[in-house]
């Protein structure tokens, strides 16, 4: 993948995140270096769509240089920050890095 296609994909997230999830925008924007996600505020009825928006904040968050973090009492927790592992529970998923 060229870089214009990696930044035509890029403008594309932020664009569709911008558009579906204003109040995670502004969290992401503020000073803090995590921002928390209930478990149930993606895919409640576990649409495909959904998991996919999901998927794109995290990536978005990481592009801001967060940390996502679910709620602190529930027993879900994924960290993840731009260009690091994704740990989610016990398991530890390597980024992948383009070269």
């Amino acid at each position: 993948m060229t870089d214009s296609e990696i930044m035509q994909r890029q403008s594309e997230l932020v664009s569709r995140i911008q558009c579906s999830l204003p109040d995670f925008v502004k969290a992401c924007a503020a000073a803090a270096d995590m921002v928390v996600l209930r478990q149930d505020a993606f895919a409640a009825a576990y649409q495909e769509d959904e998991y996919a928006l999901l998927g794109m904040a995290v990536k978005y968050a990481g592009m801001c240089g967060k940390e996502v973090t679910g709620d602190r009492e529930e027993s879900t927790s994924v960290l993840g920050r731009k260009q690091s592992a994704l740990r989610c529970g016990d398991c530890v998923i390597p980024a992948v890095l383009n070269d």
